[in-house]
């Protein structure tokens, strides 16, 4: 089976799925009302709390967010004052960067940010980034063509930067990214207009819509077509991929897209607390109010003298699937890990390095911090989005 991006219906709402390799590699449910993430509003500073290093500012009517102080240097002040520090009634450009879970407030930018397939134009930090996937050669490549590029002094003369994303590896000439950025630079120099004129509360930018962005954020390759039973999807997905992909439209009344790819099925076993590893062995996945944990078992693997060796192959494996599943689930936040008990200090540090260069791999920021004296492995995922958990029950 070819990689596919599918969209399809599901209890009123959109969910996409990324299947490869005949695995279920991604799902996201998509609410039918737009999130906030990535929307840019001017939002009034409600109070500031030192203790924390922080402040509230409600972005729009009844909404408050987090904003931490060290954005201050960034903010953009309705007032004109260069200052950087913010006090109370400070009206400044924020943007949503990331949702709001239970009790935690939306979290907030004022280096705010605009996104598109190749490439992120910046309003606060001017420099000149590069997705730390991509080679030494193809960077060199790339900032060639940015200097090259006639949008270059505009960038300079804007106080902008620029980040060039890992997908823009695979252009063959500048022209594709000199017209993405253009696109960006337009829309940046429109919000920055805006912004002298506009009431506080006014929302300034409003990113398109989650299961459009599922196509823009996703790495190129990981997918090889995309497919929807969806009419005005279609349309859209037609509009936003503008040929880089084959967009198919299923439309067989016999058997429905989502029961074609099983896709009941799949969503079980992406939330089963057991998974089951090719050894025989199996991980257990138990999400809780303040962590995740995950506890790595022999399981059928039957031997009676075993060793570090047997058990340093599953651990290896285990942290493949694991790398596999924090992906697929969403799971973020502090992960905390219990391998297999290995007795040797050497294959500790081996499986922690294999560990690491794993999930570096996660488009979202994912880091191992290291092992405890009790021998857990501590795991840190940043949170953008609701884990595939809280989103389907």
């Amino acid at each position: 089976m070819n990689s596919v991006l599918l969209f399809v219906e599901y209890k009123n709402k959109i969910l996409s799925l990324l299947y490869g390799d005949n695995r279920l590699k991604k799902a996201t449910v998509h609410e039918s009302s737009q999130s906030e993430v990535g929307a840019i509003y001017i939002g009034k500073v409600k109070n500031v709390v030192p203790a924390i290093d922080a402040c509230f500012v409600e972005y729009k009517k009844d909404c408050i967010g987090f904003l931490p102080l060290k954005q201050a240097k960034y903010a953009k002040k309705l007032n004109g004052s260069k200052k950087n520090s913010l006090v109370a009634g400070d009206e400044i450009m924020v943007q949503v960067e990331t949702e709001g879970v239970k009790t935690k407030a939306p979290g907030l930018t004022c280096n705010l940010s605009l996104r598109a397939n190749y490439c992120v134009v910046t309003l606060g930090k001017s420099h000149i980034g590069f997705s730390s996937k991509l080679k030494e050669n193809t960077k060199v490549r790339l900032k060639d063509w940015l200097y090259q590029s006639d949008n270059f002094p505009m960038l300079q003369k804007k106080e902008l930067g620029v980040v060039i994303r890992t997908n823009a590896a695979k252009l063959e000439a500048k022209e594709e990214l000199d017209k993405e950025l253009s696109s960006l630079l337009l829309q940046m120099e429109k919000i920055q207009s805006e912004f002298q004129f506009r009431t506080c509360f006014s929302c300034l930018y409003q990113p398109i819509p989650t299961y459009l962005s599922e196509v823009r954020d996703l790495y190129q390759w990981e997918y090889d077509k995309v497919v929807t039973d969806i009419p005005h999807v279609y349309e859209e997905l037609i509009k936003e991929i503008h040929g880089r992909k084959e967009v198919s439209f299923y439309d067989d009344k016999k058997m429905s897209l989502s029961k074609l790819y099983s896709v009941s099925s799949r969503l079980k076993e992406a939330l089963d607390e057991k998974v089951w590893l090719k050894s025989g062995a199996y991980l257990i996945i138990q999400p809780t109010e303040a962590l995740t944990v995950i506890d790595v078992n022999s399981g059928k693997i039957q031997k009676k003298h075993p060793g570090d060796d047997i058990y340093f192959t599953i651990n290896k494996e285990a942290a493949k699937e694991i790398a596999f599943q924090l992906k697929l689930r969403n799971i973020s936040g502090i992960i905390v890990v219990d391998f297999i008990n290995q007795n040797k200090q050497e294959q500790d540090k081996e499986l922690l390095h294999y560990f690491s260069s794993l999930v570096k791999e996660d488009p979202v920021q994912t880091n191992v911090v290291g092992m405890t004296s009790l021998g857990l492995v501590e795991v840190t995922r940043k949170k953008v989005y609701r884990s595939l958990r809280e989103q389907l029950i």
